[in-house]
């Protein structure tokens, strides 16, 4: 039996934040959850399991069509976004269309917060309600052995007469130990990469599942609070460096759960002679000038910060246990320390009732003087706070997603913006503003000219220049579900 994981095209997905047809040039990642799906499955059975990644090539529906071919499509498995359903309905059809006969399963974000729309999808047969590294391989040897999957905890499936089966959750590990890490030799490896990075060949891990915190705009789909051992990490890592990958960025919605893990962590970089450089997402809050200061020593690059917003009262919107003292203190902290900082700044939340207001909170993001910042659009994500508030304020219907999650390609249109205040074309316009003023200035461009150090690093920068310049040419229907 083959077994054929797809990561689908981004052409049709939903316009949040900032445009997916943007990020192409600016970093290409691995897509770790099915590498995952893969390794465990080589691992735990004789089967070999082969990843299709339309992403890695910029590929549109005619591309990934084409190349689709080159696949026996007995199971397949379809890694699946909310807000990129449309282009993953596109490939449930286009690869029941070569084989009528495949399974088809889902797994991913969107049928575990949503599996009551995600089994109903046309054409496909199964959907994982949770981790599916167990699960995928129960289904995996069922399938093979021509066995039906009723009993295979965390997955849900049509019978033969159309009717689903919903087996029970699978119960979750407490902790990601027992978890297959990815074999990177089996992937395009050297075809991946990610903003900022210094080394020719980087790739990303994740050291936990899951956050602590409760953001009311976060779409992350599980609270559950989960991290991997320091020793295991670094296992993996040291597999990276035989490949010749000196660079990791951990993609952990939470890299340090608390100061002293960071300082642990480095202390076992150290105590295993490891040379590598590394960065990772984290908060303001938390954060100490000593752990700045050790990750620089053991190899730290790059520190992302969800900032957000640069007021206090968009702080306190958006629940982040700071205030804007504390986070010009980090940001300081990263420069005197040598670690370039990455700002993530959102504009147009609620507190944001004029344009005078999104200035001024770039105003404020320029004066952290961050390596880089990531600008995006405050959005209404569906199954959070933020969307049942403005669902209650009557900004859009509260079914408006539903229509969406049961057919993908209907062209319903969904908020993708907060338009209390300021409108989508108002908004499109200052998010403009904001990469022009932050990318386009004498000092960013003569700071990241100065910092150069490979040609891999000249390479990325152009591809982003390139992909930030493209922003200028947006229109505001981007921002909708595609019809």
């Amino acid at each position: 039996m083959s077994i054929t994981l797809i990561n689908p095209p981004e052409k049709l997905r939903v316009w949040a934040g900032i445009s997916e047809s943007m990020s192409y040039g600016v970093y290409c990642f691995p897509p770790l959850g099915l590498m995952y799906l893969q390794g465990s499955v080589e691992k735990r059975t004789p089967q070999r399991v082969e990843i299709y990644d339309a992403v890695v090539d910029d590929m549109d529906h005619d591309d990934f069509e084409r190349g689709l071919s080159r696949y026996d499509l007995d199971f397949v498995g379809i890694s699946t976004y909310t807000h990129s359903l449309p282009d993953v309905q596109k490939v449930i059809n286009t690869v029941r269309a070569r084989n009528p006969k495949a399974h088809i399963s889902l797994g991913g974000p969107h049928p575990i917060m949503f599996p009551e729309y995600a089994i109903q999808l046309k054409g496909i047969d199964s959907i994982c309600t949770g981790d599916g590294d167990d699960a995928f391989v129960e289904m995996a040897e069922a399938l093979d052995q021509g066995r039906s999957l009723d009993g295979i905890g965390g997955t849900w499936f049509k019978d033969s007469a159309g009717t689903v089966v919903k087996n029970p959750a699978r119960k979750k590990s407490r902790t990601l130990d027992d978890q297959i890490w990815p074999d990177r030799s089996r992937t395009r490896y050297k075809d991946y990469w990610v903003p900022g990075a210094k080394q020719p060949l980087v790739t990303t891990a994740i050291t936990s599942s899951g956050c602590p915190h409760s953001c009311p705009f976060c779409f992350t789909y599980t609270k559950q609070y989960r991290i991997r051992e320091i020793d295991n990490i670094l296992d993996e890592v040291e597999h990276c460096i035989s490949l010749g990958i000196t660079e990791v960025f951990f993609v952990d919605d939470l890299f340090t759960p608390n100061s002293s893990w960071a300082m642990r962590f480095c202390d076992g970089i150290d105590r295993r002679g490891l040379r590598f450089n590394w960065g990772y997402k984290t908060t303001v809050a938390g954060t100490t000038r000593e752990q700045v200061r050790r990750c620089k020593e053991a190899g730290c690059t790059k520190m992302h910060f969800g900032v957000e917003s640069m007021s206090n009262d968009g702080l306190a919107e958006h629940d982040k246990h700071c205030d804007t003292d504390d986070v010009h203190r980090v940001f300081r902290w990263c420069r005197e320390e040598s670690v370039r900082s990455v700002a993530y700044i959102m504009i147009g939340g609620p507190h944001e009732k004029t344009r005078e207001d999104v200035l001024k909170n770039l105003d404020e993001a320029m004066k952290l003087d961050a390596d880089y910042c990531a600008f995006a659009i405050y959005t209404p994500y569906p199954g959070t706070a933020t969307f049942q508030e403005g669902a209650k304020l009557g900004l859009y219907p509260a079914d408006c997603w539903d229509k969406l999650m049961r057919d993908p390609l209907c062209g319903e249109k969904v908020p993708v913006a907060w338009e209390e205040h300021l409108s989508k074309e108002e908004l499109l316009d200052l998010i403009k503003i904001c990469h022009r003023k932050f990318y386009f200035r004498p000092r960013f461009v003569a700071r990241q000219l100065m910092q150069l150090e490979s040609g891999a690093e000249l390479k990325r920068l152009v591809m982003g220049a390139a992909s930030i310049a493209q922003m200028e040419l947006l229109k505001v229907t981007s921002h909708e579900a595609p019809v």
